[in-house]
Order: structure tokens, then C-alpha cells, then sequence
């Protein structure tokens, strides 16, 4: 068995720092160049592919990562998904998603900076690193896609999902949550090992 963790929209692999590393058996994934992929069904068949996910895994994410596990668990009877402030519906995502798409070409980092919450706490550097390749066709394409997207609301797998309780991007948690008090959208960045030890938890209690 494989955990599969994939991050947020126009994010690698780097946001999940040391205390997600100590993590065993566990694989945190790029996005793949973008080729012109529209929708999320599209986008989740191709890592599906790439990766060779199979139903002796686990898949997760944060934000889009999150969405795009949901999906993936569509296709595949997976052990379990893990959302990390992410959602199993549209229904929970904020119409200022929209304006990410508009903006993305204009100022990308400085724009996820205010997703984080309590941005203070992160360098400019930090989030260079970490959104530094991000591609605006890519971003312009699932912020379209996101909002077309039916979602998986009653997935055939258990689910965990820790949420940020000041997190405006995805403005509701799912049933049964743990929230994160004092923390925004991209919680596996700003509270990392609070979020990190939740992801153990979810991966051992199955």
C-alpha cells in the first residue's frame, strides 16, 4: 500500500516539508506538465496513469490535490482519501477561485500569499520555492474546472479531512472535520505539524 499526496494548485511537492518526510510509505507527487488537460476527470486519469494507482492505495491532497484524489477515487475503489483543507463537493468551493484565474498572469504569488492566512509566519522565499514554477494556463484551466466539476459527495471509501477554520477558499469542512483553529487555506504549509501528524493517523487508522 501507497499513500499518494499531491499538492495544491500550482504548488509541488515542496510544501510538504520535514515533518511529512519522517511519513513511511508515503509519496509526494508534482503535477505533471500541463498538456491541455480541462477538466478534473481529465487531470485525475492522468495520475492515475503516471502513478499506477491502484485500490490497495490511498490518495490525497491539499486543496486541488484533495479534489482531484476525490476524483480519482471515482475510478478506483481506493483505501481511503485524504482531504487537506479540500472538499468531496463544489459546493464548498469559494466563487474567489474565479478570481484566481483572472489574476493568475498578473501576480500569482503575491495573490496565494493571501490564501495562506497568518502569512506572516512564511517568507516570500519560502513561498517562491514553493509556487515558483506555477503555470497560469494550468491554473487558468482548473479554477474553470473546479466549478464544472460534480464532485464525489458520497465516495465508496472512507475519507479524513483536517480544515482550517479561517480558510475562505473552501469555505466549509465535511462532516466530521478536525479544524485547525487559528489556520487558513494552505494548512499543510502554515501548520505543518499538526497537519503531518494527521495525515499519519489517517494512513494507520484505516
Amino acid at each position: 500500500m501507497t499513500t499518494y499526496i499531491l499538492p495544491g494548485m500550482g504548488a509541488d511537492a515542496t510544501m510538504y516539508g520535514p515533518a511529512f518526510k519522517k511519513l513511511q510509505g508515503v509519496q509526494y507527487l508534482n503535477w505533471p506538465a500541463y498538456n491541455n488537460e480541462k477538466t478534473i476527470e481529465d487531470i485525475s486519469l492522468r495520475i492515475i496513469h503516471e502513478y499506477n494507482i491502484n485500490s490497495s492505495d490511498i490518495v490525497g491532497g491539499s486543496s486541488l490535490g484533495g479534489i482531484v484524489a476525490a476524483e480519482i477515487a471515482k475510478y478506483i475503489k481506493v483505501k481511503k482519501i485524504v482531504l487537506i483543507g479540500s472538499t468531496l463537493t463544489p459546493d464548498h468551493i469559494s466563487p474567489i477561485l474565479k478570481k484566481l484565474s483572472v489574476l493568475s498572469e498578473i501576480a500569482p504569488i503575491n495573490l496565494i500569499k493571501t490564501f495562506v492566512g497568518k502569512a506572516g509566519t512564511i517568507s516570500k522565499n519560502h513561498l517562491l520555492k514553493i509556487f515558483g514554477n506555477v503555470d497560469s494556463a494550468f491554473i487558468k484551466a482548473m479554477c474553470k474546472a473546479v466549478f464544472e466539476w460534480r464532485g464525489n459527495p458520497a465516495p465508496h471509501c472512507d475519507y479524513s479531512h483536517i480544515h482550517g477554520a479561517k480558510d475562505f477558499v473552501i469555505s466549509s469542512p465535511q462532516t466530521g472535520a478536525t479544524i485547525i483553529p487559528d489556520a487558513g487555506h494552505l494548512i499543510a504549509i502554515t501548520h505543518e505539524k499538526e497537519v503531518a501528524n494527521f495525515l499519519k493517523d489517517s494512513i494507520t487508522r484505516l
